[in-house]
């Protein structure tokens, strides 16, 4: 690729289908257990309304949810490019704009 090794990433906001969800949690679980950096996580929670999927190609690389309180979860293998933070911004800012919609 011209100019480095930068990749495109889309941020989706939807839950992904049930199957890309599953190896997610499989491929995300084995590389936080390969990194250490093994988290305990709700999968439940993802059952938001407020949910942004990203993508690398149709790959799912991270995943991040509203719900009371931000979760979000990236590969580690990911990490390095920011993505989680991205997702915190987003998904704040979906919650105050539909907090701004319910008041209306």
């Amino acid at each position: 690729m011209k100019g480095g090794n930068t990749v495109k990433l889309a941020y989706i906001n939807a839950l992904p289908e049930k199957d890309q969800f599953q190896e997610f949690i499989r491929t995300y679980t084995e590389e936080c257990i390969t990194f250490g950096a093994q988290a305990i996580v709700n999968w439940n929670d993802f059952e938001s309304d407020h949910v942004i999927s990203v993508y690398d190609e149709n790959k799912l690389v991270g995943i991040g949810c509203m719900a009371g309180e931000c979760h979000v979860h990236v590969r580690p293998t990911y990490e390095h490019r920011e993505i989680g933070s991205m997702m915190n911004k987003l998904l704040q800012a979906e919650s105050k704009v539909s907090l701004v919609q319910a008041q209306s």
